[in-house]
């Protein structure tokens, strides 16, 4: 029985990916770092701020990325972004009325790589902000996806305000990504996999997966 849903948030609930690997392209290249878009669908995607901006990084110039340097590329590519986040993003279709119908029946969260204001700003301009209990954002963990920290913090956050009484395996995971499919199950929950941004064939590790989130529904989710 699942008592709670998490969902991840780039490439599940806005439709950004490419936005973001044009992004870290941009913030990369004064630094002589090339970032292609086969790279990063092949290497980087699925991974936050912190870890394709290192790894890039470490792949171009074989040596660590000084953390001054990681920081002031986060920040550069975070206000790039609330530039087109102000011109507007867009939700996946079918993705609100599947947030609107699960959140009158369990607790929502979101789990995701993406910075706390980028989520909160989309969420609000949608009119989706309240129906989330909490958001575990890049800032809240050390280790992003496949790491399953961000999925046990949220667990956690669920027992703690009281919002879940059973195990981890009563929480079902909405994701796009290998990495975080891979993420939810190391934390102990269900997965269903979207096909957003991953091959459906890369996605089988998911207990459940739909080509894309319109044709996901609430009873789907909820009958893991």
């Amino acid at each position: 029985m699942i008592r709670s849903v998490l969902f991840d948030f780039n490439g599940v609930i806005l439709d950004d990916e490419t936005v973001h690997r044009d992004l870290f392209a941009q913030v990369l290249a004064p630094h002589g770092v090339p970032l292609s878009p086969e790279d990063y669908d092949a290497l980087y995607l699925g991974m936050d701020d912190r870890g394709c901006l290192s790894a890039a990084w470490q792949a171009a110039k074989e040596s660590p990325i000084p953390d001054s340097t990681l920081r002031e590329l986060i920040d550069a590519k975070s206000r790039l972004y609330e530039i087109r986040m102000a011109e507007g993003l867009p939700l996946y279709e079918g993705v609100h009325t599947l947030i609107r119908e699960l959140a009158k029946r369990v607790p929502l969260g979101i789990v995701s790589g993406a910075l706390r204001p980028e989520i909160l700003h989309a969420l609000d301009q949608n009119g989706l902000k309240n129906l989330f209990a909490f958001v575990v954002s890049a800032e809240d963990t050390h280790h992003g996806k496949p790491d399953p920290e961000g999925y046990l913090k949220a667990y956690h956050l669920l027992l703690d305000r009281g919002l879940h009484a059973g195990g981890p395996e009563e929480i079902a995971v909405i994701e796009d990504s290998v990495q975080g499919i891979e993420a939810a199950r190391k934390a102990g929950m269900k997965t269903v996999g979207v096909g957003h941004t991953y091959p459906m064939s890369q996605l089988l590790e998911a207990d459940r997966t739909v080509h894309h989130i319109r044709l996901l529904t609430a009873e789907t989710v909820l009958s893991l």
